[in-house]
């Protein structure tokens, strides 16, 4: 990933959102979003490598939710994403909600980490 093009990006964007607030604030929140998605398509491009790295790394390790713990932290941060669009339209009630629904993702996409931690603790129990 190219971080100079990134944030070189994000500086234009600012510029431009900053100029287009003034004068139309509904076609900034939608130029906002636009820059946003725009800057995901970087970092999705970003992560092949990534990925490959957890997979392999789960494959050898014998730790096969690791892909489990990837999973959790890419919700939490797409949430955390559409919660600040949410946020920068002055929806906050709307904010809050995508919260709450990226919490839940996120205890459901775990849900196999507890099992097996669960199961492991009444192991060690018995």
């Amino acid at each position: 990933m190219d971080i100079f093009k990134i944030l070189g990006f994000c500086l234009c964007a600012l510029v431009l959102l900053s100029v287009l607030r003034q004068y139309n604030p509904g076609y900034a929140v939608l130029a906002a979003l636009a820059c946003c998605m725009v800057l995901l398509w970087f970092v999705m491009q970003a992560l092949g490598p990534v990925l490959s790295f957890v997979e392999t790394l789960s494959q050898f390790s014998g730790f096969e939710h690791l892909g489990t713990v990837f999973k959790a932290v890419a919700i939490a941060l797409m949430a955390q994403s559409v919660q600040d669009l949410c946020m920068e339209a002055g929806q906050t009630a709307l904010a809050g909600r995508v919260e709450l629904a990226g919490k839940v993702a996120v205890l459901l996409a775990a849900m196999p980490l507890f099992t097996v931690l669960t199961d492991t603790l009444l192991a060690l129990l018995r």
